[in-house]
């Protein structure tokens, strides 16, 4: 008994289907037109295109298809800095590295200097002076590494406020300390003294004090509580 000459017909079409398949991935796999030419880097500010590049591992002249987009990503977001990071091909040779950086928030004060963390907790890298960021005081953690996230309470309370300020409160704040009762006090670049108290209505109480600032600019202070009813006291 012969094979059905339709079942014979669908078996040859079938061959030929994984022919032309095999014989298109050989082309593509063999065709300079496919090679690596242009690898492009999206989304960063503080890490340079080149170390980017070497942290993926891709090489220019690699065939595109050959490329592991997962492997690249793996490697890329072993540095503290940054926080995701998204590879795409877009052919016919060209590689696209979409990365998000952790931006640095505040300071850590630590053995020879400031560690950089970000909303997270992460560390990020270490600043020999204090810079135009605020330094949260009050936490005593061991020095940390970069990359590492430190699970502190009173740190978790300084970035909990620092989450919430504005950015027009942030840039003039020098320093976020935190202490033993978990009462928070901001010190601005002009030395005023600002008692937020619990870390609760922090959107109300940093706007109450930004009019305050703005109304006793250029004046001795004292300190400013925003415990309870705004108090403003004078530097006599």
């Amino acid at each position: 008994m012969g094979i059905p000459r339709h079942t014979g017909k669908y078996l040859a079409e079938r061959i030929l289907f994984a022919f032309v398949v095999l014989l298109a991935a050989f082309i593509l796999l063999g065709s300079p037109l496919f090679e690596v030419r242009q690898i492009e880097v999206t989304g960063n500010s503080s890490l340079p295109d080149k170390k980017i590049v070497e942290l993926s591992g891709i090489t220019a002249g690699t065939n595109i298809f050959k490329v592991n987009l997962k492997e690249s990503e793996v490697r890329i977001r072993t540095v503290p800095l940054i926080k995701d990071v998204h590879l795409a091909r877009e052919f016919p040779s060209r590689i696209v590295i979409a990365v998000e950086e952790r931006q640095a928030v505040a300071l850590l004060p630590v053995k020879d200097g400031f560690m950089q963390v970000d909303r997270e907790g992460v560390c990020l890298q270490e600043s020999g002076v204090a810079g135009s960021l605020p330094v949260v005081t009050g936490a005593v953690v061991p020095t940390p590494v970069p990359g590492q996230v430190i699970r502190d309470a009173k740190l978790g309370t300084a970035l909990q406020v620092i989450n919430q300020l504005p950015g027009s409160l942030l840039k003039k704040l020098s320093e976020i300390h935190v202490n033993g009762q978990g009462q928070v006090v901001l010190y601005t670049l002009d030395g005023v003294e600002c008692r937020l108290g619990a870390p609760v209505d922090i959107n109300r109480k940093a706007s109450v004090l930004l009019q305050v600032l703005e109304q006793i600019r250029g004046q001795k202070i004292a300190y400013v509580d925003l415990t309870g009813v705004p108090v403003v006291k004078y530097a006599r």
